[in-house]
């Protein structure tokens, strides 16, 4: 049987000679931190050029679009009477949305019988979209309110009632997880884990199949679970240490870089960060036995980085998922671990704050190398059913 050295030694010289290993685990996570990063590198864009095409020309469309110029995220650069002229430059880029008053917008809005206004909005760019909408909704929601509250003053309402009836629920918005309420600062965190944690399934998925299929590895009878464990420990412990090393160097270069929060204790960050990449290796490994080639696992796994964030349930609630994918969710160490990451770093949480994410953690580690260990049975048991056949032929 081959030592543990020796099985280390082999390993080195496999990712050395595999360029697509190499490639995988050193190169891919530097490269996607910064392509898809660059994408939000400009988490909080102001200015954002518009146009306002006024066919009303009242005195309250001219409010309008003073009101909406003052709003620090977006920039009128012009008001045009014909929509053409606005769509030019709409279509070359130079603006992102068209505000569309209609005629008597005044005097439907003064008279309380409502008018509709029309938006434009380049969606390839969705941050900006997102900033133009909320800016203008909030706009017209005041115009609104200022309408019916002077409808109200003029019909003998106090003006505390009037007030009242006007807004009759302030709204009061806290927050929490995006304390800078900016999508990018909120994304962006999470990418980069994410980047991380897949190149990582990928690389080392393929070391997995390389030893399934070149060694044998689940054909030899001299190996047993303990020496399953020990290949896959030795062959592990490079990428252990290279993506810890990654974790190291995300939070030390590339949030400082993005200019993310990276609060709580940091020593907590690499302890849950090591937990999850055991986690992540152990679940590799069980996974891994089902396929039969390389390149077949890595087809599979490129296509499962999105499906695994949107049932992660940072961008979506897990409770109001179905419950089989609830079920889902709960099995993956990306779940509690995305949330442990997001409350530390944004919350700065101690360990009594995430207790229940980290016995979580823990205990999918637990099952995956119970599965481990069953799915070992299970095919040793198959190996040697095969080999009696084989003899008693």
């Amino acid at each position: 049987m081959r030592s543990f050295f020796h099985i280390i030694k082999e390993e080195l010289a496999l990712i050395i000679e595999d360029k697509s290993i190499l490639l995988t685990c050193l190169l891919a996570p530097i490269f996607y931190a910064f392509f898809v990063g660059s994408i939000y590198k400009e988490k909080d864009v102001v200015n954002i050029p518009i146009a306002i095409v006024d066919h009303d020309h009242s005195s309250l469309s001219r409010t309008v679009g003073r009101l909406i110029d003052s709003n620090e995220k977006i920039q009128v650069m012009g008001s045009y009477s014909n929509l053409n002229d606005a769509l030019f430059l709409f279509n070359s880029l130079d603006i992102q949305g068209i505000l569309i008053i209609p005629n008597d917008f005044e005097k439907n809005t003064i008279n309380l019988e409502g008018s509709t206004v029309e938006l434009v909005l380049n969606n390839t760019k969705f941050l900006t979209s997102n900033d133009i909408n909320k800016g203008v909704q909030q706009v017209m929601l005041t115009i609104s309110g200022g309408v019916r509250y002077s409808y109200l003053i003029s019909s003998k309402v106090p003006s505390e009632l009037a007030m009242q009836q006007t807004q009759p629920i302030m709204p009061v918005v806290k927050s929490i997880f995006n304390a800078t309420n900016n999508y990018g600062d909120y994304l962006l965190p999470i990418l980069l884990v994410l980047i991380i944690q897949q190149t990582l399934i990928i690389g080392f998925g393929q070391s997995v199949l390389h030893e399934l299929t070149h060694f044998k590895t689940l054909s030899d009878p001299k190996v047993n679970f303990f020496e399953f464990v020990k290949i896959f420990t030795a062959k592990g412990l490079y990428y252990f240490v290279l993506y810890a090393s990654l974790f190291f160097l995300f939070y030390k270069v590339i949030f400082p870089y993005y200019h993310l929060d990276f609060k709580g204790s940091e020593f907590l960050h690499f302890l849950l960060s090591s937990i999850f990449i055991i986690a992540v290796m152990v679940y590799t490994t069980f996974l891994g036995t089902f396929f039969k080639s390389a390149i077949g696992w890595t087809e599979i796994m490129a296509f499962s980085t999105y499906p695994l964030f949107l049932v992660s349930g940072y961008s979506w609630p897990i409770e109001a998922m179905p419950k089989a994918l609830q079920v889902v969710a709960n099995l993956l160490p990306s779940t509690p671990y995305f949330t442990v990451f997001n409350k530390l770093a944004s919350q700065g949480a101690v360990l009594v704050n995430i207790k229940g994410e980290v016995i979580h953690l823990l205990l999918l580690l637990l099952l995956g190398f119970l599965l481990l260990f069953v799915r070992f049975k299970y095919l040793h048991k198959k190996r040697t059913a095969a080999l009696e056949v084989s003899e008693s032929v």
